[in-house]
């Protein structure tokens, strides 16, 4: 399963998560993927934006996410995560600037749908 693919190499770079994974789990009786990126990878990486702290091993995750075939990893990557960035012009243009190509598209394409460039 996609989720299980997602959890488990996230958690692989990022051991620090497990207890809030476990937590989540006892919470939701299953793994949320929107949920779980939503409340915790989503503030922890805005966190790192505003502190200007090491990046890079976020960065290759999500770039590893937007390079997927799996629809659901994407969706996390995209709806979830990159969303939530672009909620934030400050943090957004911080984080806008340590993005590979594959994420930076997914950034942008959500950044043009929420503009209206689609609808014009």
């Amino acid at each position: 399963m996609d989720s299980d693919i997602l959890i488990n190499q996230f958690l692989k770079l990022f051991p620090e998560f497990h207890d809030c994974y476990i937590e989540h789990l006892n919470l939701n009786q299953e793994f949320l993927g929107h949920v779980f990126f939503g409340d915790e990878v989503a503030t922890y990486v805005e966190g790192l934006l505003r502190e200007n702290d090491d990046t890079e091993l976020i960065e290759n995750f999500f770039e590893w996410m937007a390079t997927q075939a799996s629809l659901y990893i994407i969706q996390v990557l995209s709806t979830t995560i990159l969303y939530d960035l672009g909620g934030h012009t400050d943090i957004l243009q911080k984080a806008q600037s340590y993005m590979k190509p594959h994420t930076k598209r997914f950034s942008q394409d959500i950044e043009d749908l929420h503009s209206g460039k689609y609808f014009s």
